[in-house]
């Protein structure tokens, strides 16, 4: 069965992702570090990973040159964990291949409960909490990106549960538990039960939101989505860790908005 991607919806606009921004890592983007795990603060617009344009910062790769320039040599730096390129927050490396096998059997196993937060369109209502599980494939292209949905045949076992932790001005703020860790998972999921997030073009939602109430309308900078919080016991130590990471400024100020514009 073909499938055919939606024009934008809610005000959405096609965009190209704009180019890695020049990014230089800090002690206060470190959430966490011993001598096999770094954790630390991802902002938004870097990838995860090298692409294929070698000259592209990506998270690892200035990550990296941070450690070699800070400690000397040439530091090992696993990459066991991803978020999309428009997603903040916690990232997890690994600094010793010895805890590669515990780390990938933590996330292969689903004991990492990963909390994330998103502001996205009310739509027609959302329940206080509730929970897809389906399955996901590639349904499309959009330029060069993929875009996933639900398949009825293929795809991978996809299950997030979602929590309403504040109702604004036509937006909600979500909580969402991933308990798979499927390509676009959270935002698929919120986006074909009616609620893409704010600035997600590629799955419809808007880069200008209306506002209403007492509230003019307002440009969306990015995909809203952050990585909030990882809660794991340590491969190697064993010591239980909750690791969460604030929101950045843009998301605050995303979030100030909607809630200036709601009714008193």
């Amino acid at each position: 069965m073909a499938h055919r991607n939606p024009a934008p919806r809610n005000g959405a606009t096609r965009r190209e992702a704009p180019p890695a921004p020049a990014f230089a890592w800090g002690p206060e983007r470190i959430l966490f570090e011993d001598e096999c795990l770094i954790v630390v603060d991802k902002p938004s617009g870097l990838p995860t990973q090298p692409t294929l344009d070698a000259r592209r910062a990506s998270a690892h790769s200035t990550l990296a040159a941070f450690l070699r320039e800070r400690d000397g040599g040439t530091p090992y730096l696993g990459l066991q964990h991803r978020l999309d390129r428009d997603t903040s927050g916690v990232l997890l490396f690994t600094r010793d291949p010895r805890a590669n096998a515990g780390v990938t059997a933590l996330f292969s196993g689903k004991a990492v409960r990963k909390t994330y937060l998103a502001l996205a369109v009310a739509g027609a209502g959302a329940p206080d909490a509730w929970e897809i599980a389906n399955h996901l494939g590639i349904v499309g292209r959009e330029g060069k990106a993929s875009r996933f949905g639900a398949v009825r045949s293929g795809g991978d076992p996809a299950r997030t549960s979602f929590r309403v932790v504040e109702r604004l001005c036509g937006a909600i703020l979500v909580e969402a538990s991933p308990q798979t860790g499927r390509t676009h998972q959270i935002r698929v999921h919120l986006a074909e039960g009616g609620h893409p997030i704010l600035g997600d073009v590629l799955y419809g939602g808007p880069t200008r939101f209306p506002g209403g109430g007492k509230g003019a309308p307002f440009s969306v900078p990015r995909v809203m989505l952050h990585a909030a919080g990882l809660e794991f016991v340590h491969p190697m130590t064993q010591a239980a860790l909750k690791i969460t990471c604030p929101c950045p400024e843009d998301f605050e100020t995303c979030l100030r908005t909607l809630r200036s514009a709601s009714p008193a």
